[in-house]
């Protein structure tokens, strides 16, 4: 799929993931089919991007501000910070995932509260960010999370 509703994907055919040969494309397809399960997890959350616009074998960057290009449709979250005020996009529609899909945003990280009345709310869970060491086997990851 190259469209989805105001979303159009450019360079279809790069290759982000290329151990594999996964392309963009791939990845624009696949956010749109895990919409279901991935959005109740990240809506009403500010959503920092780690992109890899040019595939996963060169330099990722983050991303938490978003571009004064990025779609007037697309929702908006502010936050001050000692720093000053960023404004995150607010990820709740397939729309919306496959606008970060066209970033090339592989990573999609958000904060454990939602926003409330365009404010931030209280925490409504809590995430253990199980990072494996080099040597450890997914059933070792599997016992620690269960434990």
């Amino acid at each position: 799929m190259e469209q989805f509703g105001r979303v159009r994907l450019t360079n279809p055919d790069k290759v982000l993931y290329p151990a594999t040969g996964t392309t963009k494309a791939d990845v624009f397809d696949y956010y749109l089919a895990v919409a279901g399960a991935m959005l109740p997890h990240i809506a009403g959350r500010p959503v920092t991007r780690k992109r890899w616009p040019n595939g996963v074998a060169q330099q990722p960057f983050f991303e938490k501000q978003l571009a004064s290009s990025a779609p007037e449709w697309l929702e908006r979250g502010a936050i001050t910070h000692r720093s000053g005020t960023t404004v995150y996009p607010v990820i709740d529609t397939p729309e919306g995932l496959a606008w970060i899909a066209q970033q090339a945003s592989l990573e999609v990280h958000v904060p454990q509260w939602r926003f409330i009345d365009a404010t931030v709310g209280p925490a409504t869970r809590i995430v253990f960010d199980l990072d494996p060491g080099e040597g450890v086997v997914m059933a070792q990851l599997c016992e620690v999370a269960q434990a």
